[in-house]
């Protein structure tokens, strides 16, 4: 229990590596900073000529979390040959030198918007298995392998996803002891959510699925408009995904840890859970809607 109000060694050893906008411009390629060079050697696990896996990163500006989340994944340990691909979605800070840099597979996605990207990812991909990450998100070195796991031993299981954790802004922005008990109230939420809504438990930044289930229900869905239809990209891919088996949550020692920035879109961490707290209420008394009625 303890551990859910401390930030791990590993999680803040990753956060910290940061690189100013002016040492950035400067660098190339006969001119690293000291930072890029571990993580360029580990990344380069992901140069597979035939993977298995896939891991699939959206972005849009985000240099200043991008070389983060590679550094994470440059000591991420997969069972299985894996691929590493990040859709720039029109970037127009220095995030694409940053991928160059590091020798990460990119695809230039120009419509606007997260599940374009999400989708031109998807669509760049060959592996048989997408593993969803973010661009400001952190992951253990076993992140993934349950998730394949799961969906190669399961059949009737067509999506899976885990539970994840905020890092306050630098560390000491919000008190992580604030943000733990935010975690577990939504936590509690989640559980007693019924499973015909288990799908809006999914965060686009860790969750699995097989990527010709993922092109038979056509990808990711656009122009939702969150604010009013209360659903996102990611948890309607769940919800598609779940026409052709189930939605599991899979438990692993390690979650990832992410920006605490999407709480900022309510103003504040009181806020961003009575924001919470509504949408799950307005989710549980709304009638339920199965997928094939959906469809009709």
């Amino acid at each position: 229990m303890l551990s859910k109000f401390l930030i791990p060694k590993w999680a803040i050893r990753h956060e910290k590596v940061n690189l100013s906008a002016t040492v950035l411009a400067e660098a190339s390629i006969d001119f690293l900073p000291l930072q890029f060079k571990p993580i360029i050697d580990g990344l380069k696990q992901f140069n597979m000529p035939n993977p298995l896996v896939s891991i699939v990163i959206p972005a849009y500006n985000e240099e200043k979390n991008l070389l983060k989340t590679l550094s994470s994944l440059s000591q991420l340990k997969p069972n299985y040959p894996t691929e590493l691909i990040v859709a720039n979605n029109n970037s127009t800070d220095q995030t694409q030198k940053i991928l160059d840099l590091c020798g990460v597979k990119s695809v230039f996605e120009k419509r606007q918007g997260i599940s374009y990207a999400r989708q031109a990812g998807l669509e760049a991909t060959r592996g048989a298995y997408i593993l969803s990450a973010d661009a400001d998100t952190i992951y253990p070195p076993d992140w993934g392998n349950l998730f394949v796991d799961t969906l190669i031993n399961n059949p009737d299981v067509a999506c899976v996803y885990g539970r994840y954790s905020f890092l306050p802004h630098n560390l000491s922005r919000w008190s992580r002891v604030g943000l733990a008990i935010h975690e577990m109230l939504a936590e509690i939420a989640f559980s007693l959510r019924s499973k015909e809504r288990e799908c809006v438990n999914v965060m686009g930044f860790n969750f699995a699925y097989r990527r010709t289930d993922g092109l038979q229900v056509g990808g990711f869905k656009h122009n939702l408009n969150r604010k009013v239809t209360q659903r996102s990209e990611d948890g309607w891919m769940a919800l598609e995904l779940s026409r052709l088996g189930k939605v599991r949550l899979v438990s692993a020692q390690s979650r990832v840890w992410t920006s605490d920035r999407r709480l900022l879109d309510d103003g504040s961490l009181f806020k961003a859970f009575v924001a919470r707290v509504k949408r799950y209420l307005n989710n549980w008394l709304a009638p339920t809607v199965s997928v094939s009625q959906k469809q009709g």
